[in-house]
């Protein structure tokens, strides 16, 4: 259960972007990723370790099917659903370009409901829960997550509206975005959202177009927050960088100068082919 929650902490701290200035997003995006994986293999581990003991309480089918178990079927049942749920999450990874970010995105957040039942797995068929000191070791960390999650929401509903905020300011200019071809992963999630400005192509590589014209705003920064790679920024003139975690830090600057005419070509993610200010 720790490496699961630790999966569900630093995938809060992913989506959020609260740790983008301290440590790396692919240093980070690995750590949960193997969290997530350990306490995967754990759960399954101890799933089919059940059918070992010489009383057979427990059968294949009740660590296959919920709420098949003649003992325990509810806190046997809870765990058989979380253990599925994450093990659909974990399949999920390998299809995420398919799936396209949002809907991904929507799935992945059933992580919480599969900890929420293993909590509560634990509670009702633990061998050792019961009394009051484990009930509270159990849910703290189950609380933590909660108001995590519950503080988190707040913050996205925040960045949502600096976005839009930030969208109308630019509404009317012209607006350079630069890709990091370093942490770019090429998923294509920018292609989805702003299909007129990146272009995932043939051979791996995406070309996007470094000026957006003032009606492709809205799309290229739902791109910028769409990104999991966090490679992508979007540049107003000579002001900063903006990327997901400067919005705040953009909607504070004085309006910059604007950013110069360009002939539209789709140069690849290459820091050669980066345009600022109408030069190369």
């Amino acid at each position: 259960m720790f490496f699961l929650w630790l999966a569900i902490i630093l995938g809060l701290s992913l989506a959020r972007g609260w740790t983008m200035t301290s440590m790396k997003h692919s240093s980070l995006l690995a750590l949960h990723g193997s969290m997530a994986l350990i306490g995967l293999t754990l759960g399954i581990v101890h799933g089919f370790a059940q059918l070992a003991p010489a009383d057979k309480t427990v059968h294949l089918i009740d660590v296959v099917v919920p709420f098949t178990n003649a003992v325990d079927p509810f806190g046997i049942g809870v765990g058989v659903i979380a253990l599925e749920i994450m093990t659909a999450l974990a399949i999920s990874m390998t299809m995420q370009k398919l799936m396209g970010f949002h809907r991904w995105r929507a799935l992945h957040s059933l992580a919480y409901a599969a900890y929420t039942l293993a909590t509560g797995h634990i509670l009702i068929s633990g061998s050792e829960t019961g009394g009051p000191v484990i009930t509270v070791i159990v849910l703290i960390p189950w609380l933590i997550m909660v108001g995590l999650w519950m503080t988190g929401t707040a913050s996205k509903e925040d960045k949502e509206g600096m976005a839009d905020k930030f969208t109308t300011r630019l509404r009317g200019k012209l607006t350079t975005v630069q890709v990091d071809p370093i942490v770019c992963a090429r998923f294509g999630f920018c292609e989805q959202e702003a299909p007129e400005v990146f272009q995932l192509r043939g051979d791996g590589q995406l070309a996007y177009q470094t000026v957006v014209a003032d009606n492709q705003v809205d799309a290229a920064v739902a791109a910028v927050r769409a990104c999991p790679a966090r490679a992508i920024s979007i540049e107003m003139g000579t002001s900063a960088s903006v990327g997901m975690s400067g919005l705040r830090a953009a909607m504070q600057e004085q309006a910059a100068a604007p950013a110069p005419q360009t002939n539209g070509n789709y140069p690849t993610n290459e820091f050669s082919r980066i345009r600022t200010n109408g030069r190369r």
